[in-house]
């Protein structure tokens, strides 16, 4: 599942990034089209906050027949801030799977970074009508980006969770710790 892919990276939190990092560049330089293995790097740079080249990598194996590789890339263009190029995965994503909730709040997610307004207000609206939780969304990627030490992106998903319900004073503490931290 597409949620799982961009919020799952529970199998290399517990490791040394930078030791698994080398492991795998040194397993493909004897096993250069290893697509598993280019697979399992892009995760690991994904996770590391390197999307650039994650979506560099992902975009000479994505399968464009595989509807999360299609999320994923959609994924990794979003965080790359190629948001035309995010737009239109994420919509032939949503053809083929017009009933998720998660993407549709990815799709309004792209669309207001994009500074599309209207698009994204209707995408977050679809997001809603399908009983997507918006804030817990934004919750869950302050607290996965926390946990992957990448603190900017963290503060803003905080930000945007504390914008939709201020009235969570747990989350203005996190705010201004983290604005301390900087």
């Amino acid at each position: 599942m597409l949620r799982d892919k961009i919020l799952g990276k529970k199998e290399i939190k517990n490791e040394n990034i930078i030791e698994k990092e080398e492991k795998l560049r040194m397993l493909l330089l004897f096993d250069q089209n290893n697509i598993d293995l280019k697979k399992e790097l892009c995760m690991l740079l994904f996770s590391k906050g390197e999307c650039e080249g994650a979506l560099k990598l992902y975009e000479q194996i994505w399968d464009k027949n595989r509807l999360d590789d299609i999320g994923f890339l959609g994924y990794l263009y979003y965080e790359s801030g190629k948001y035309i190029n995010a737009i239109k995965l994420f919509n032939k994503y949503l053809d083929k799977k017009p009933n998720d909730a998660f993407v549709y709040f990815l799709l309004g997610n792209t669309y207001s970074r994009g500074g599309r307004i209207l698009e994204a207000i209707n995408s977050y609206e679809m997001a809603i009508f399908l009983d997507f939780d918006i804030y817990k969304a934004h919750l869950d990627f302050a607290k996965d980006y926390e946990k992957l030490g990448r603190k900017d992106r963290a503060l803003k998903e905080y930000i945007a969770a504390y914008e939709i319900d201020p009235r969570d004073k747990e989350i203005e503490k996190k705010i201004i710790e983290l604005k301390k931290k900087g």
